[in-house]
């Protein structure tokens, strides 16, 4: 899996171009599905981290007590993932499905403008809120996402709601682990 890491990003995690991957690391890992744009900035006066899908457009949000270090928030998106996907209401088997593809996370540096303009739309449709349901308690912030997965987001032309983008995905994995 690949972490595509805005600058901000690099900087707080304190990631240098020795931790960044190769090209031929990338190349191995060319499916988009298994691709992720990362962002750090302050929503409601909080740090707060958004993973974002290359090819879905699901979001995970972290908060709370951000890990500082690669190895540590590498550790919390393993952890993030398959719980974000379980509160979305994605069946257990094909997030088991997802999260054996997965791999080791590569960190990466940021190549798509598209998917940051993504993630910053989102940051301001957050900001702009008037409820704030954040957990205080958790560093993973499912039940935000869950919220923020269900509305729609712009893939070229395309307007896209991610958590059905993910639906498709993941019914594809599981239909070629059937056959």
């Amino acid at each position: 899996m690949v972490i595509h890491c805005s600058k901000a990003l690099q900087t707080t995690l304190k990631l240098y171009k020795t931790d960044m991957a190769t090209p031929e690391q990338l190349a191995k890992e060319e499916d988009s599905f298994y691709s992720w744009h990362g962002h750090i900035a302050k929503v409601d006066g909080r740090n707060t981290i958004v993973l974002m899908n290359d090819k879905t457009m699901y979001c995970v949000l972290l908060r709370n007590k951000l890990p500082r270090k690669k190895d540590k928030f590498a550790e919390l998106v393993l952890k993030a993932i398959p719980y974000t996907l379980e509160v979305g209401n994605i069946n257990g088997n094909e997030i088991a499905g997802y999260m054996n593809s997965v791999g080791n996370i590569v960190f990466a540096e940021k190549t798509d403008r598209k998917i940051t303009g993504n993630i910053n739309r989102m940051i301001l449709d957050m900001g702009f809120q008037w409820k704030y349901d954040w957990r205080e308690d958790e560093s993973i912030q499912a039940y935000k996402a869950y919220e923020q997965n269900r509305g729609l987001r712009k893939i070229g032309k395309d307007y896209v709601t991610p958590f059905e983008e993910m639906l498709k995905a993941l019914c594809g994995i599981s239909d070629h682990a059937k056959e």
